[in-house]
């Protein structure tokens, strides 16, 4: 049996060829009965656009490129896991496909995802900025894009003064309120749990820093109570264990994390020591991840969920692909302090 065309569809719904092309292509405000008519016809027939046609025909790639500027496993983070899955959900939505870009872009004068655009592959660009990120100039691979009209949200972290359409967490400092929240529970000696990226395992952050942002809060912390390590391959576990392994009058009342995963971390070490949650030890974090909610204890953390975030690029991106020459523009998602049992 050959299979239906757009021709078996315009007559069996009754109208013409370019009425039936152009409902099935979301081109033409027909009627509603119309509509129906030849959307049903096409059920029925189980006809099913040729899509490299369509493309042919529209010159739209029907997917969009994400770029993700990180030199370990994607998926080791939460962070981008979390962006990922929002990205994933609204893409499946719009029913557009998802080409993730492979390469660096370190050599001089590339262009981030500027070799998927111009070859065809997408229509446009998501950009997850990472602390891998930082330090390139942002701004010339913007400039570089809109030069050749690619559409283009960034996602989270821009070093960059070239204005470009960004979605980003809201709610102000994150620091702060875990800080506050901290000191409106009298828990005053604060340990403090970073993410050192590209540095050595055991490397320390400057505690002057963070003496002064926990001195106007009425806290106070001690340098071996400050440590670095990602939550890759467990470092931000050894890390923790290195702070929380002392006796109860040598070791903080509370542990500061500067994302989830390096909180969780935290938790499966203080845990393991035999560390009462939040009794002993209270835990928070500045990153909201949906793995949070469901750790062994609840970890109380700032920020609006990042699948959230991921979902808006997705929207932003396609109203761009719509109309490029919309001026960019900053979207912050809401987020605010959740308190949860860690704390």
């Amino acid at each position: 049996m050959s299979r239906p065309t757009i021709i078996d569809v315009a007559r069996k719904a009754g109208v013409s060829l370019s009425t039936a092309s152009d409902i099935l292509n979301g081109k033409l405000k027909a009627t509603p009965e119309t509509a129906a008519r030849v959307r049903d016809a096409a059920q029925e027939l189980g006809y099913r656009p040729h899509a490299l046609a369509r493309r042919l025909r529209t010159r739209r790639a029907d997917a969009f490129g994400l770029v993700v500027p990180f030199r370990r496993p994607l998926f080791s983070s939460a962070v981008l896991a979390d962006f990922l899955a929002g990205i994933q959900s609204e893409q499946q939505a719009v029913q557009r496909n998802l080409v993730l870009a492979h390469k660096r872009y370190d050599a001089p004068g590339e262009v981030y995802g500027a070799d998927l655009f111009e070859s065809g592959v997408v229509d446009g660009l998501i950009v997850i900025g990472t602390r891998e990120s930082q330090g390139r100039d942002n701004a010339a691979d913007v400039r570089a894009l809109r030069a050749m009209r690619c559409p283009v949200v960034w996602l989270h972290v821009y070093d960059g003064d070239e204005p470009v359409d960004r979605i980003v967490r809201g709610g102000g400092d994150s620091a702060e309120a875990v800080l506050r929240h901290f000191a409106e529970r009298e828990y005053r000696a604060v340990g403090h749990l970073v993410q050192l990226i590209g540095q050595p395992e055991g490397s320390r952050p400057k505690v002057d820093a963070i003496q002064r942002r926990l001195e106007p809060l009425g806290l106070y912390t001690r340098p071996e109570w400050n440590a670095g390590g990602e939550s890759f391959e467990g470092a931000a576990f050894r890390a923790a264990m290195d702070v929380l392994n002392r006796p109860a009058a040598d070791r903080p009342r509370a542990l500061w994390c500067d994302t989830d995963d390096t909180a969780i971390a935290a938790l499966q070490a203080a845990l393991g020591l035999g560390l009462r949650i939040p009794q002993d030890l209270a835990i928070a974090s500045c990153v909201n991840l949906s793995q949070s909610q469901t750790a062994a204890v609840p970890l109380t953390t700032f920020g609006a969920p990042g699948r959230e975030l991921g979902s808006a690029a997705v929207r932003r991106l396609m109203a761009l692909i719509e109309d490029p020459d919309q001026p960019a523009r900053s979207m912050e998602i809401p987020g605010g302090l959740i308190i949860r049992a860690s704390s």
